[in-house]
C-alpha cells in the first residue's frame, strides 16, 4: 500500500491528491493520480480513509478484475445502493442478488439485443436530426454551446423510446420525468462525501421525496396506459423495458384487474435506471469522442473518409440512407475503433464490491489480498491507463482495436471494462455503442466542434492550467464522470473537409 500513518491512515495523501486536481475532478483518477505517485502500486492497494469510508481494495490489474467481476460473483458495494436509492427504491437490476437478478435479467435481456437495436436505428435518427439543429444554430451563431446539456437532452430522448416507446422531447421542451430525474441524480450520494456538509445536508431528503413523486405520478400514468393496451393481445412484440415488465406480469397474473402496487413500485423503478443508465454516461462518452476527435486531425479525416465511403459523400442524404438502412452502422469498423478507444482513455464509471471473509484476489505474482471488511473498487481508469499492461498508454490510437492478436497493440486481455465484463455487464452496451455511432454519423462530417475553455475559463476568472493529465476536458464528478463544466464549445461548418484539420 502507499506510505501509511499511524493516525491519518492515508487521509493526508489522499487530501494532497485532491488539491493537486482541478476542483469536482472525479474520484476516478485518484487509484491512478496514486500509481503515478508510486509506480510499484500496479496491480492492488489497499488505502485507508477511516473515518470517512471503509477500508479500500483498490485493483488496478485486469487479471485481479477477471478474479472480481468474471470468474466469482460478488455482491454490489453498499455504496451503489445508497446512490441508487433516491431513484430506485429499494430494488433494481444493478443492486438485486442472486436469483431475482437472472429472473429480470433474462426478461429484459431482449430488449437490448444487437438485432432490436438495429430496429431502433430510424427513431434515433430523428432524435439525432433535433441535435443537428441545435448544433447548426449555434455554428450560424457563433455562440459558447454547453455541448453537455445538448447531449444529455438527446440520450435521455432515445432512451425514452427505448424503454418506454415513448417520446420525450427532452430536446424541444420542458418535461416532467426527466427533470426530476436529472434533478433528483444531482442530490444524490454514496456516503462517502469529501465535503463533509455533505452528511448533514436538512434539504436533501426533502428534495428526494418531491422529484420522486414528479417522476412516479408520470410514469404511473404510463404504466396503467400501456398496461391497457397491450392486456389481451397474445401477439405484442414490442420489446420496451416497460412492455416487457408487463407481459411478465401478465404471464404470472393472467385474470389481474390492473397493476398490483408492489409490482408497479418495481416497474417504475427499472424504469428509472434504465433511464438514469441509458443517458447519463453515453452522453458523456459522446462528449469525450467529439472531444478526442478534435484534438486529432488526422483521425478525424479518417473517419470522414469512412462515412463518405459507406453513405456516400452528399452528406445531406445520410439520414434517410441510414433510417431505410439500419445495418450500415455495421459497417464503420474505423469509427467503432475510434469509439472504443475513447472510452479507454474516459471510462466514466467503476466496479464496486464488497469484500467478503473468505474471498481473496491475487496478483501476477501471487501475492494475494484479503476483501473481509473492504470495499474493494475495480478501478476501470486505473485499469485502461495501467502502463504495465498498455503500450503507449496516454496515447489516442484507434488502431489498438483493429491489429490483429499478438501485434504490440494488441489490446490486453480483460484490461478494457468501460461497460464492465461478466454477468453483471452493463445490459445497454450495444444500444450505447449505436447511439454514438449514429450520432457521430449524422454530425462528424456537418460540423467541427472544438473546445471553448480558453474562452470559458477566461469569462469565469478560472485560473490557468486545470488540468487531469493534460486534458482540460477532465471528468467532474455528478454520478458517473461528466465532461468538466459542461463542456462548453464552439460549432462550426465543415463545408470544407480538406482544410478540416486547422479548425477542428
Amino acid at each position: 500500500m502507499p506510505p501509511h500513518h499511524w493516525l491519518l491512515g492515508h487521509i493526508s495523501l489522499s487530501a494532497s491528491i485532491l488539491g493537486s486536481l482541478p476542483p469536482f475532478a472525479h474520484g476516478v483518477y485518484m487509484g491512478d493520480q496514486i500509481r503515478q505517485r508510486y509506480p510499484y502500486l500496479d496491480s492492488a492497494f489497499y488505502l485507508d480513509t477511516w473515518p470517512f469510508g471503509p477500508l479500500i481494495l483498490v485493483v488496478l490489474n485486469p487479471n485481479m478484475m477477471y478474479q472480481l467481476t468474471q470468474a466469482n460473483q460478488i455482491p454490489k458495494d453498499k455504496g451503489l445502493r445508497h446512490f441508487l436509492k433516491p431513484l430506485t427504491g429499494e430494488e433494481d437490476l444493478v443492486t438485486l442478488e442472486g436469483v431475482a437478478w437472472k429472473r429480470w435479467r433474462t426478461i429484459f435481456n431482449p430488449g437490448f439485443s444487437a438485432n432490436h437495436i438495429t430496429n431502433l436505428i430510424p427513431g434515433m435518427v430523428e432524435e439525432v436530426k433535433i441535435f443537428k439543429n441545435i448544433l447548426e444554430k449555434y455554428a450560424e451563431d457563433n455562440d459558447i454551446l454547453y455541448l453537455e446539456e445538448a447531449s444529455l437532452n438527446l440520450t435521455i430522448d432515445i432512451i425514452g423510446r427505448v424503454v418506454m416507446d415513448h417520446k420525450f422531447f427532452s430536446q424541444t421542451r420542458y418535461n416532467e420525468l426527466t427533470t426530476a430525474l436529472r434533478k433528483q441524480l444531482e442530490w444524490c450520494t454514496t456516503g462517502m462525501n469529501i465535503n463533509l456538509m455533505e452528511y448533514i445536508n436538512f434539504f436533501r431528503p426533502f428534495v428526494h421525496m418531491y422529484n420522486t413523486r414528479r417522476m412516479n405520478c408520470y410514469l404511473s400514468r404510463e404504466l396503467d396506459g400501456r398496461y391497457n393496451a397491450i392486456q389481451g393481445k397474445s401477439d405484442n412484440q414490442n420489446k420496451s423495458v416497460i412492455d416487457l415488465a408487463l407481459k411478465s406480469y401478465l404471464a404470472e397474473n393472467p385474470s389481474a384487474i390492473g397493476i398490483n402496487a408492489d409490482f408497479k413500485d418495481f416497474a417504475m423503478a427499472q424504469i428509472k435506471l434504465f433511464i438514469f443508465a441509458g443517458h447519463d454516461t453515453t452522453s458523456a462518452g459522446a462528449i469525450f469522442t467529439y472531444h478526442l476527435l478534435s484534438q486529432h486531425p488526422k483521425i478525424l479525416a479518417e473517419v470522414r473518409a469512412e462515412h463518405d465511403g459507406v453513405f456516400g459523400s452528399n452528406v445531406h442524404t445520410t439520414a434517410s440512407i441510414l433510417s431505410s438502412k439500419p445495418s450500415l452502422i455495421n459497417q464503420l469498423p474505423y469509427t467503432l475503433a475510434v469509439i472504443k478507444e475513447s472510452l479507454r482513455i474516459y471510462p466514466t464509471v467503476a466496479a464496486l464490491r464488497d469484500g467478503q471473509p473468505d474471498f481473496f484476489l491475487s496478483s501476477d505474482s501471487g501475492q494475494r489480498f484479503p476483501t473481509d471488511q473492504c470495499m474493494i473498487w475495480g478501478d476501470h481508469y486505473g485499469t485502461h491507463h495501467n502502463p504495465h499492461h498498455w503500450p503507449r498508454v496516454e496515447e489516442f490510437l484507434p488502431e489498438r482495436w483493429l491489429v490483429p492478436e499478438g501485434h504490440d497493440l494488441y489490446p490486453p486481455k480483460n484490461a478494457w471494462r468501460p461497460f464492465e465484463r461478466g454477468p453483471r455487464n452493463c445490459v445497454g452496451q450495444e444500444l450505447a455503442l449505436t447511439e454514438i455511432k449514429v450520432m457521430l454519423t449524422l454530425t462528424i462530417r456537418d460540423f467541427n466542434i472544438q473546445n471553448a475553455y480558453e474562452e470559458f475559463d477566461e469569462l469565469k476568472k478560472n485560473p490557468k492550467g486545470w488540468n487531469v493529465n493534460g486534458q482540460r476536458a477532465y471528468m467532474m464528478r455528478r454520478g458517473g464522470g461528466h465532461p468538466a463544466d459542461n463542456y462548453p464549445c464552439k460549432v462550426t461548418f465543415a463545408h470544407k473537409r480538406e482544410n478540416c484539420s486547422a479548425t477542428y
